[in-house]
């Protein structure tokens, strides 16, 4: 077998993980270029600001193949499908050839094609036009969705498979779902064989589904379909794209509609056994943490509701004087009334938004200390509340178990 020094792009991303497995087990040496090196030997690039080949080329010293699957989903202020899949990809490829790299594989999409519907899908097309039109072997490899218990894509379906009711799009084309390791495999594969240069392969799953099918093959059961009007979801879609990281937008709204399905048999044929069947995908342990996650999704959206409706009760439903005999109560001087009623009403604000869009494992911490110092007070100096017929301060309880299992079950 010939040994090959792989310079891997995106080593550190969902699919560069599982390439850099599979070409290890192949018995290549991997050379992983990431964008923030945590690790020896890992070596620094920016696809924002590596433009020009002069940055590419001592990178590539006595590499043989280079693997790119840096890629974007959605733009933002500081990433565009310009820079990151045209650009640099364009420096890189022309420094592969000044180096005599033997190939470079792209990892694209299925769909990209210069006349797509979508940004996303057009700006990779014109990235494959300039591998092409390098001068350096190429191949292309394009996927269609991709499985992997660690995909941030996944874990959004699992999710949504567990719900109880599958609230989709009227619009929804066929998907047809790789598992991640038969797409790693394949690559690999793909590497060893010099008859299969300059080839564009579709990487696609042994069947295509309708996505509510696939959603129902992740979900372990069946659930009933809701069809939401499209024009609906393209305002939920504009709404999802103000908040950091959503997956949810007017193109992936577009690209669902279109469909994601190929005919993948050649790549197929690079793998020594069988694709894996979508059915066996999810299992128990995705399943639950699948569950976890909308258990999770409950707390968030009940814990925001707290927040966010104790501002609007403190600011504009509870008599102003009512709250200041309440902080009489506890003490605090009158000059401070107003300031603390309106400034704890925009420390609540703050958690309600927090807790829907930036929720981490340091603001249930500091929810947590805030609900049971309130807590400790509010019985000390007034001690009706603990034995009020409403429990306006033994329901904090609840509040104070929900913080411990969104903590204990924050992942890292």
């Amino acid at each position: 077998m010939n040994v090959l020094r792989i310079l891997l792009l995106g080593a550190d991303g969902f699919l560069g993980r599982q390439l850099k497995a599979a070409l290890l087990a192949a018995g290549h040496e991997v050379v992983d270029a990431v964008h923030r090196p945590q690790h020896a030997g890992q070596i620094a690039v920016d696809f924002m600001r590596d433009h020009t080949a002069a940055v590419w080329l001592p990178r590539l010293a006595g590499i043989d193949v280079v693997i790119n699957s840096v890629g974007l989903f959605r733009e933002s202020a500081h990433a565009s499908f310009d820079a990151i899949h045209i650009h640099a990809p364009t420096a890189l490829y022309r420094a592969c050839r000044d180096a005599g790299v033997q190939r470079v594989l792209l990892i694209s999409a299925l769909g990209a094609a210069p006349d797509a519907d979508t940004r996303y899908w057009r700006s990779k097309a014109e990235g494959e036009a300039a591998l092409r039109e390098s001068g350096v072997g190429w191949n292309i490899v394009r996927p269609s969705l991709v499985y992997g218990d660690d995909g941030a894509s996944t874990r959004l379906f699992a999710t949504l498979a567990q719900s109880p009711l599958l609230a989709l799009p009227a619009q929804c084309g066929k998907v047809q779902p790789i598992h991640v390791d038969d797409f790693a495999a394949g690559c690999a594969a793909l590497l060893s064989r010099v008859e299969h240069a300059n080839r564009v392969f579709d990487a696609t799953g042994p069947i295509a589904l309708a996505f509510a099918d696939y959603l129902r093959l992740l979900g372990g059961t069946q659930r009933p379909v809701l069809r939401m009007p499209q024009t609906l979801c393209r305002v939920a879609a504009r709404l999802a794209e103000t908040l950091p990281g959503a997956l949810l937008t007017r193109d992936s709204l577009t690209m669902l509609a279109t469909g994601n399905t190929a005919d993948g048999r050649d790549f197929a044929a690079l793998l020594p056994h069988p694709l894996r069947d979508p059915a066996g995908f999810a299992g128990p342990a995705m399943q639950l943490r699948a569950r976890l996650g909308i258990a999770r999704g409950w707390l968030r959206a009940g814990l925001a509701f707290v927040w966010l409706a104790t501002v609007v009760v403190s600011l504009w439903v509870y008599p102003v004087a009512a709250s200041h005999q309440l902080l009489a109560a506890c003490h605090i001087p009158p000059l401070l009334f107003e300031p603390m009623r309106i400034g704890s009403a925009g420390l609540d604000a703050l958690f309600g938004v927090l807790t829907l869009c930036r929720p981490s494992r340091r603001l249930w911490q500091a929810q947590l200390l805030l609900i049971a110092g309130y807590s400790v007070l509010v019985a000390g100096f007034l001690p009706e509340f603990l034995i009020h017929p409403f429990g306006p301060l033994t329901k904090n309880a609840g509040l104070l178990a929900g913080l411990l299992a969104l903590m204990a079950t924050e992942e890292k």
